[in-house]
């Protein structure tokens, strides 16, 4: 019997599993481990605030790339009067996406297997040919492939916040269960960070009958943008990527080609959001033009807006996001932590303002942490990935983006050989492809994997 093991069950995970369930022949036992018992959820889909809503329409989630108003139609069973604009729990989609591993573990095809594994693989090692996989309990599982599917990790901690992390009033993740530290409701907070994680943490807290004020720092003070509620003006997509494919392959030809094109777009009341769209099927294509130099230069430079523009939340959230500034409670800061004190009753934070503007030191009670999840593995301490580094079986790339991967999604050893038996799917695509974090990529690269491995295997 052949033996396929996935390593994590979020969203890359549980629709890898799925599709691989479909593709396997007879003889093929699947095995899909992930550290903790709540399956086919992950940070994203874990959570159980009806206020946190997907940040995609219920039209573009579904996880099966062949069935598009899949989601959409399990919507309509739950909430009725949903429509493909709608934008709806993300607690909703994480029993979506049980419910499809569920179905798709009890419709196995004759002679496929397939098991869930609560624990956690501690290495993976070669052995002729084929993969030894050691888990938590000692054991040691030998398959003839193993697919890598964990998302990104934990925000990194930057050295600056150190006083708060020794005086126990520092959040390091907020989304590695509730926001579980006794913060006094009337306490002021310090979210650092402004993007999708900062606005969602906002939320929770306001949700959590918190009351005191909540100041949002970051560097250039971005905050995150709305989608529109209706769309009411088509216009040919495809031009905008040829313009874009025909401009120099440089971080400035590209922003020069973006303002063009929604100045112009603007003149014929077609909305910004629209050429965002229309870059989408061809970001990978352009961020592969780019060299190593120019490269850095877009994450320096103009990521913090790219993100803020591309990544865009739902009117509800933004709506009650804005509430919450508009209304005093939520105070956004553009600048960086200078020094942090200690003091009996919380933190006192230097902060230095964007451009030298001078920002009077602010009292808090606690940091949370909101700077995002964290895919450099060079900051990650994780027992599986050190090793998987330590064995060469993995390299990171140079900007810290994640895993080399090669056209079939084979990871690339120390050496930048393809090791046959070991393929990654999820976020840390990011590296390769850039537009790797969404649902609407990850589902295809998921099917496409599985199909790969599932008839290499058979």
């Amino acid at each position: 019997m052949k033996t396929l093991i996935i390593i994590g069950a979020g969203f890359s995970g549980a629709v890898t599993a799925v599709q691989l369930l479909q593709a396997s022949k007879a003889g093929t036992r699947v095995l899909l481990l992930n550290r903790s018992g709540e399956m086919a959820r992950g940070l994203a889909y874990g959570t159980n605030s009806s206020r946190h809503l997907l940040n995609v329409p219920a039209g573009n989630m579904s996880a099966l790339v062949d069935q598009p108003d899949h989601f959409l139609r399990f919507c309509e069973t739950r909430l009725p009067g949903t429509s493909s604009s709608s934008f709806v729990p993300r607690k909703l989609y994480g029993e979506y996406l049980s419910g499809l591993l569920a179905t798709a573990e009890r419709n196995c095809p004759d002679g496929v297997s397939f098991e869930r594994i609560t624990t956690e693989a501690h290495s993976i090692e070669e052995q002729d040919g084929k993969a030894r996989v050691r888990i938590a309990d000692g054991q040691e599982i030998i398959a003839d492939h193993v697919i890598l599917a964990f998302g990104n990790f934990s925000p990194f901690n930057p050295v600056i916040t150190s006083t708060a992390r020794d005086t126990g009033r520092y959040v390091a993740d907020p989304w590695s269960g509730d926001i579980e530290v006794p913060i006094d409701p009337k306490a002021p907070v310090l979210l650092l960070g402004a993007g999708l994680t900062a606005l969602d943490v906002a939320l929770t807290l306001d949700q959590q009958g918190h009351s005191g004020l909540v100041y949002m720092l970051s560097r250039r003070g971005v905050l995150p943008l709305p989608h529109r509620s209706s769309r009411h003006v088509s216009f040919a997509s495809g031009d905008v990527a040829q313009a874009l494919l025909d401009s120099p392959p440089t971080v400035l030809s590209y922003l020069r080609q973006m303002r063009s094109l929604v100045r112009a777009a603007a003149k014929d009341d077609i909305d910004w959001r629209d050429i965002i769209a229309a870059v989408r099927p061809i970001t990978a294509q352009l961020w592969a033009r780019l060299n190593p130099v120019e490269r850095q230069r877009f994450l320096r430079h103009l990521q913090v807006y790219w993100d803020a523009h591309r990544h865009r939340v739902a009117p509800a959230s933004y709506s009650a996001f804005s509430a919450q500034i508009e209304q005093g409670r939520l105070k956004p800061m553009a600048g960086r932590i200078n020094n942090i004190e200690a003091l009996s009753d919380g933190l006192r934070i230097h902060v230095g303002g964007r451009g030298g503007v001078a920002i009077d030191p602010v009292q808090v009670s606690h940091i949370i942490n909101c700077t995002g999840p964290n895919s450099n593995l060079a900051r990650v301490d994780d027992r599986l990935i050190v090793q998987l580094l330590q064995a060469g079986l993995i390299q990171m790339d140079n900007l810290g983006l994640g895993i080399c991967v090669d056209e079939s999604l084979s990871v690339l050893d120390r050496r930048g050989v393809p090791v046959s038996w070991l393929t990654y799917v999820g976020p840390m695509l990011k590296a390769q492809y850039w537009e790797a974090t969404a649902v609407p990529e990850l589902r295809k690269y998921a099917r496409d994997l599985a199909v790969r491995v599932a008839t290499k295997v058979s």
